[in-house]
This record gives C-alpha cells, sequence and structure tokens, in this order.
C-alpha cells in the first residue's frame, strides 16, 4: 500500500508540474523532487489542499497562485561573496589575465552574467570586485554585470539595492565604506556599482536562448545542485555557449562540470571550480 501511494503521489506530482508548466509558463518538471515537494508543501497548506489533485484545483480558481507558487520553488538565499574562496580566485586568476588581454586587443568592454541572482548580492558582489581591483582604472572600461532570475519581486528588490546591518555584516569595513551609503536603518549600494549592474528576467530552464553572447565571464554558483542531472546538462550547455573564447565559467564550491562539458574546458581552480574557455 505504501508503494502504492508513493507511486500515486509521483504521477500526480507529474500531472501538476507539468500543469504549472502548460497554465503557468514556468518549468518545474527538471527541478530534484526532494526541493520540490518540500517548498510545494507550503503553498499546499496555505491553501487548504491536502493533495496535489486538490491543489490542482485551488489554481484553476486562482490563477495569481501560480506566481506565489513560483517564488516559493526559486532559491532566493544569497549573500555577498557567499564563497570567499570563489571569490578571492576570481580575483587571482581570471580578472589579471582577463583585463590584461582586453588592453592587449585595445578593447574596454567587459561582460559578465550571473545566472540566477536573488536579490542582487552576487552581481553587486561581482561589480564590487571589479571596481575594487581596477581601482583607478575603473574608468578605463565599459562594465556591464548581467543579473538575470525567474523571481520578479527578487528582482525588484535587487534594483533598488538596499540591504539590511544583518545583510552585510559580513562584509570587510573598506568593502562596506567604500561602495555603500548607510540609509536610514540599512545600506544601500552606492550608484557607480548599481549602474554597471543590469537586472532582468531570464528562466535558465526555458528553451529560449539567453539574451547574452560573448560573455567574458559567467557566474553558475549554487544553482545546480537543485537540477536534475539532464537539466543541469542543459544549463551549463548555455552558460558555455554563451562565453566568449576565451572566456570563463565560474561554478563555486558546491557545483561540477558535467561530463560532456568537462573536456572542452581547462580548470583553473580546482575547488572553486573555475574554468576557462579556450
Amino acid at each position: 500500500m505504501e508503494n502504492f501511494s508513493a507511486e500515486s503521489d509521483d504521477k500526480a506530482l507529474d500531472r501538476l508540474l507539468e500543469k504549472v508548466y502548460r497554465d503557468g509558463g514556468h518549468d518545474f518538471r527538471g527541478y530534484k523532487r526532494g526541493t520540490v515537494t518540500r517548498r510545494l508543501q507550503r503553498r499546499l497548506y496555505t491553501a487548504g489542499a491536502k493533495t496535489y489533485q486538490e491543489y490542482m484545483r485551488f489554481l484553476d480558481s486562482h490563477p495569481e497562485e501560480y506566481q506565489r507558487l513560483t517564488d516559493d520553488l526559486t532559491i532566493k538565499v544569497s549573500g555577498f561573496f557567499r564563497s570567499r574562496h570563489t571569490f578571492q580566485q576570481v580575483a587571482r586568476l581570471v580578472l589579471p589575465e582577463l583585463v590584461a588581454n582586453k588592453r592587449n586587443q585595445e578593447q574596454r568592454h567587459l561582460s559578465l552574467w550571473s545566472t540566477a541572482c536573488a536579490r542582487g548580492e552576487e552581481p553587486y558582489s561581482i561589480a564590487i570586485l571589479l571596481a575594487d581591483f581596477l581601482g583607478n582604472r575603473l574608468p578605463e572600461f565599459e562594465i556591464i554585470v548581467y543579473a538575470s532570475d525567474i523571481n520578479w519581486q527578487a528582482l525588484a528588490e535587487a534594483g533598488e539595492g538596499i540591504y539590511s546591518p544583518k545583510e552585510v555584516k559580513s562584509l570587510p569595513p573598506h568593502i562596506l565604506k567604500s561602495y555603500f551609503t548607510a540609509n536610514g536603518d540599512g545600506y544601500v549600494v552606492k550608484s557607480n556599482i548599481r549602474q554597471m549592474v543590469n537586472f532582468s528576467y531570464f528562466d535558465l530552464v526555458s528553451t529560449k536562448p539567453p539574451p547574452f553572447a560573448n560573455l567574458d565571464c559567467v557566474f553558475c554558483c549554487n544553482v545546480l545542485i537543485y537540477l536534475q542531472r539532464q537539466l543541469q546538462e542543459k544549463v551549463l550547455g548555455l552558460a558555455y555557449d554563451s562565453l566568449a573564447t576565451p572566456g570563463y565559467l565560474v561554478l563555486g564550491e558546491v557545483e561540477t562540470p558535467t561530463d560532456g562539458l568537462r573536456p572542452k574546458l581547462e580548470c583553473l581552480d580546482a575547488k572553486a571550480r573555475i574554468y576557462k574557455k579556450a
């Protein structure tokens, strides 16, 4: 009986995710089931539904629930310089080579992509890292950090660039002083850093190609761990295809490239999982 119940739940979950994709426009079918089922429980409880079938009927009569479901299923946990080692190695291994190549080719444009930016901490960290590395040379370059996500509320908050004292407490004092301004009970990212970041909506698991190409560096950190293997391959292939040659792929300490992609990359740091498309 337990096996039958589990099998029935799996089939009902398949139908629910298919409905969300068809009617809500968001594809969570390739997400890891443990992540999806845990986060779905909150929505079922809020809707007063005891089964996936009841929740599907609730969606039919409350179409606004699709966005609430999407907000709950997307990962909004982030932080400034979330992996210190990764950012340190980007500054040590990637930026000197990248900037030197640009100067040698008499190019001034630097483009990077934060693929799942949540509330903006990662792309602002990237912009701050660049500003801190370039110092007085910053005006020599045209820098754009593309930052995308599928959570509209998170994107709106990211664009404002306002963070609580708790959210910035781990930042070194010189970073907080140089790149943030006290704003009431919190801190706001200074305008010169905010102007470097371009926030936009993009679903990594959609069939649409990204609106970014020939990028110098792509950050795809803390994303793949929530996806099933087939979807991981799709997302990493998309990130790889978005890179210029040479270009740099930063996966961070918890992600790994798929077997199909690994031969195409040169590993610059095995722990931070920083790779070069050469």
